[in-house]
């Protein structure tokens, strides 16, 4: 992730909170998005990210 980041050359902010609201449903959490994203598993964080990719779409 942080290689992705360096490379699109945006602070790890920018990409981290999209990336954690994506995973948790809500903007704010006690946890960060890696925190999460192990707790729900690779498959459930997969789901909720192309959800999260959906919605902006259609935003």
């Amino acid at each position: 992730m942080f290689e992705y980041i360096a490379k699109k050359e945006c602070k790890n902010g920018q990409a981290l909170w999209p990336l954690r609201t994506a995973v948790s449903g809500k903007q704010m959490t006690p946890a960060g998005a890696f925190e999460i994203m192990n707790v729900i598993g690779k498959d459930e964080t997969i789901k909720r990210i192309k959800i999260g990719i959906e919605k902006l779409k259609n935003a």
